[in-house]
């Protein structure tokens, strides 16, 4: 989810961040449990999807105070529940995904020889969800194959269905709902992404199904348009789901955070 399903931060109370905080952190925990490298793959989106399960499913939590390389000095909370292990492996399941696309895109050295060391854990998270692993590889394939000739909307729903296979952890009456929330979101942020990327990706002769609107006068207002029906999309099925814990930090994320990030300026 790189760096978009976030909180936004200034409409945030102190209290509601360090509880978004100590989530954060919990994941950091539970990464660590695979090996402490693979705390690089952190992130603050799949803070949302941690937050998501704990409140629908009303897992107790378990909260301590610790300190780790980051915070030396000073104990910070972690906040970990059922659904941590499992937001783990996701995390590990898209970064090592992610490593692949970077190594074949610009040939990262870095990102080669981490997707090296994730890739035994990957293994071991494919057996523990094989049904999800193979959705997820069969889109992704599919998604590397059309990006050169496929429609835009063909591309977005393919990693819209990979976000949704992410968010629906159990098969119960909620895992429709949360596919949806997970698609649409899914679609909201490869849209974003192809936007954001469009001016690189040609100087770099690489794929992207925004090309043939690029030279449109009106590309940023098209793409503005395309965005709010999908965050709303997903808003939607956001608002079905019986959510009370930590609702308002949840909401920021849906509303606005996933908004701060802003694209890049147009060289006409």
């Amino acid at each position: 989810m790189f760096g978009r399903v976030v909180v936004n931060k200034s409409e945030l109370k102190f209290k509601e961040f360090d509880v978004y905080r100590a989530h954060y952190c919990g994941i950091c925990r539970s990464l660590k449990k695979n090996g402490y490298l693979s705390s690089l793959c952190l992130n603050y989106d799949m803070t949302f999807l941690a937050m998501l399960l704990n409140s629908l499913y009303d897992s107790e939590n378990h909260s301590c105070d610790a300190r780790c390389i980051c915070h030396v000095c000073k104990k910070h909370r972690e906040t970990t529940d059922k659904y941590s292990p499992y937001v783990a492996d996701m995390t590990i399941l898209l970064a090592y995904y992610k490593c692949l696309d970077d190594w074949q895109d610009d040939k990262n050295i870095i990102k080669l020889f981490y997707g090296l060391y994730l890739k035994p854990k990957f293994k071991a998270i494919e057996k523990k969800y094989p049904g999800k692993c193979d959705c997820i590889k069969r889109c992704l394939t599919e998604l590397l194959e059309k990006e050169r000739c496929a429609s835009l909307e063909e591309c977005a729903n393919l990693f819209g269905t990979i976000l949704g296979e992410v968010f629906t952890p159990e098969n119960d009456m909620w895992k429709d709902t949360l596919f949806r929330l997970g698609f649409f979101l899914g679609k909201f942020i490869y849209i974003a992404d192809a936007r954001d990327d469009i001016e690189e990706d040609i100087k770099k002769k690489r794929p992207n199904p925004l090309r043939g609107m690029y030279s449109a006068p009106d590309f940023q207002k098209e793409c503005e348009i395309i965005l709010n029906m999908m965050a709303t999309e997903g808003a939607m099925h956001f608002e079905k789901l019986p959510l009370v814990d930590n609702i308002e930090i949840l909401r920021n994320i849906i509303y606005s955070g996933i908004w701060q990030h802003k694209p890049h300026k147009r060289n006409d």
